[in-house]
């Protein structure tokens, strides 16, 4: 007797639950499963997007900082070059035409990660920190080589 009271409350509980329930006034219709979805991935594109434009802008003005920095440095040496002997002065000063060529490369570097879209600029980023670090490699060797 009890399985068959168990059975009845079962079948009674099915199918008040394929029943849809009742809409009130307040009630709004609950978007589909597959709205949802989409509602959800084009905001989580949305967040990427606007994340990794964050990303750019930082990396951007951590970039350009240095590049000032080092222009800043190269002007230093320039004025030491000035109070070296002449052998000595020609060597420096082919030394600085490097930096300023590497130092302009990296604001190339620089002016195509500003110009780059949110899903190019990663590998540019990459170029851009090969230059910058090719620059400071070739500034701290030209250091090591002053009289």
């Amino acid at each position: 007797m009890a399985v068959a009271n168990t059975l009845v409350v079962l079948c009674i509980l099915g199918i008040s639950l394929s029943f849809p329930s009742r809409a009130t006034a307040g009630d709004q219709p609950q978007p589909s499963t597959t709205d949802r979805v989409i509602r959800d991935t084009t905001e989580a594109v949305q967040a990427t997007k606007q994340y990794t434009l964050q990303q750019k802008e930082t990396f951007r003005k951590a970039m350009q900082a240095e590049l000032a920095e080092m222009q800043v440095e190269i002007a230093e040496l320039r004025k030491k070059t000035t109070a070296a002997s002449a052998e000595a002065r020609i060597e420096m000063q082919k030394a600085l035409q490097e930096l300023e060529h590497k130092k302009d490369e990296a604001g190339r570097q620089l002016a195509e990660v500003n110009a780059s879209t949110s899903s190019a600029w990663s590998k540019l980023k990459d170029n851009m920190n090969a230059a910058v670090e090719d620059l400071k490699r070739s500034y701290k060797e030209t250091i090591s080589k002053l009289p």
